[in-house]
């Protein structure tokens, strides 16, 4: 289901490819990966791209106008990107579909403090990580925007991997993960999404929407993870997205665009259009069912 709710908003160059004929300028690109970002995101996310920077930042065009992310999530490029690039790059465009998350992320961007006021009253409220958790996830539950936000980053924290609705209670999570740091750390993402349009739609959105020197970074859900249901309430986000409309979709984009995804025959076959660069990737996170984190053989995926 789409949702764009406006109202929302009341919740609250390494070695890079340069548009057209222009060559990157190899000195500030070999700076830029240099100086790498200082500030992460807040969020714990499963699949998320925080040990991929090194990676990923060099395949990024140095000339853009406008950056585009449609699946968001932990939004970990998105935050490298935008303390690289600043205000060379004029416009931020940023969407996630999970309504929750989208919620977080509006909140953090318009009323940060009264974010981190509210979680930090119920982390003083609760010393019983499974009561709170219990509180969160029942079923009666009628929320407002800001309390979901409230509610998701507090299930970020204290469930196995930061799975949310797809995971379970980890009392290790609460009882490291829940800390006072990891609230006030909030508060340095808030200047960093300033002026940032923030969407919940469709991906196919960002894809065909008019801009000039646009480049997109997308982060589709795994093929080969269909099964692990990591995304949105009992995985619905994940389990049922669509690789086949997706490629076609990336097909007909005209923007400069990369896209990460797992290695596998089926989506090998489906960008064979596109350029397929090999790399590795340690997973900092595991399907909660898995042991531990382990290496796997990635795809960067662009068409440029």
């Amino acid at each position: 289901m789409r949702h764009n709710n406006p109202s929302a908003a009341n919740c609250c160059k390494p070695q890079l490819c340069g548009f057209g004929d222009q060559q990157p300028n190899q000195t500030v690109a070999g700076k830029l990966v240099n100086k790498m970002s200082k500030i992460k995101s807040p969020l714990r996310y499963p699949g998320g791209k925080s040990r991929a920077i090194k990676q990923i930042l060099p395949q990024i065009p140095v000339n853009i106008r406008e950056y585009r992310e449609p699946f968001f999530g932990g939004g970990s490029v998105f935050f490298a990107v935008k303390q690289l690039f600043g205000q060379q790059i004029k416009t931020y465009w940023i969407n996630d579909l999970n309504y929750d998350l989208y919620c977080f992320w509006q909140c953090a961007q318009e009323n940060i403090e009264l974010l981190v006021a509210k979680i930090t009253e119920i982390k003083q409220k609760y010393d019983n990580g499974r009561e709170l958790f219990q509180d969160l996830t029942r079923e009666d539950l009628k929320l407002t925007d800001f309390e979901k936000a409230v509610r998701f980053f507090i299930l970020n924290r204290i469930t196995f991997s930061g799975t949310v609705d797809s995971g379970g209670y980890s009392q290790a999570a609460f009882t490291s993960r829940f800390t006072d740091s990891s609230i006030a750390r909030l508060t340095q993402i808030a200047p960093l999404l300033a002026s940032v349009k923030i969407t919940n739609q469709d991906y196919e959105e960002l894809l065909f929407a008019e801009g000039k020197e646009v480049f997109i970074f997308l982060d589709p859900p795994y093929y080969s993870a269909t099964k692990s249901r990591l995304y949105g309430v009992r995985g619905n986000l994940h389990t049922n997205f669509d690789h086949q409309r997706f490629a076609d979709n990336m097909r007909q984009c005209q923007a400069k665009w990369l896209i990460t995804y797992d290695d596998c025959p089926e989506i090998r076959n489906l960008f064979n259009f596109a350029h397929i660069i090999e790399w590795n990737l340690q997973y900092g996170m595991n399907n909660y069912k898995q042991g531990a984190a382990a290496s796997g053989r990635e795809l960067m995926i662009k068409n440029y």
